[in-house]
């Protein structure tokens, strides 16, 4: 694991790219219209996280991210291709080891995403009609219960932390 404290416009563009690839399969919900003025904020958002964990491949290209902010998961985005591979649970299960993550929100819409942290633990403590930018998309507050937390063991993975 390294630790590394800046993060490049480089990097960003690049997360900001598997970002894209990732919610253009997953949030089948918003249009591409939609997707394009999210993304406007995506490059802030990835700066701002306090905590940003990377998985990079063989040629260190970043293939994955998850940010934490305290034990809150403010996002975690794998490449598509990469779904089912259990890269997922892996980097959920070490931020649930390493960092505490105990909380985040999921779009209501997103099955899948819904499926894989109900699957790895967490349930439903809140759901509103809106998200947080007040637009038509209902959310999910899920908690990790006691019972599950850090039940799953943890693979080696490559793994770039970056803190601020």
């Amino acid at each position: 694991m390294i630790l590394q404290e800046v993060r490049s416009d480089e990097l960003i563009d690049r997360l900001t790219e598997v970002w894209r690839r990732t919610v253009k399969k997953t949030h089948l919900f918003l249009s591409d219209q939609e997707i394009g003025e999210i993304e406007k904020y995506v490059p802030a958002a990835l700066l701002e996280v306090p905590t940003l964990v990377i998985a990079i491949n063989a040629e260190c290209e970043p293939i994955a991210f998850m940010g934490t902010a305290g034990e809150r998961l403010e996002m975690l985005f794998l490449e598509p291709e990469l779904r089912g591979s259990g890269l997922g649970r892996r980097l959920l299960t070490y931020g649930i080891e390493e960092l505490g993550i105990r909380e985040l929100c999921v779009n209501e819409q997103n099955a899948l995403a819904k499926g894989f942290y109900e699957h790895m633990g967490f349930e439903c403590s809140k759901r509103t009609e809106l998200d947080e930018q007040g637009n038509p998309y209902p959310l999910l507050y899920m908690r990790l219960t006691d019972k599950t937390a850090g039940e799953s063991g943890n693979e080696a993975i490559d793994l770039l932390k970056i803190e601020e």
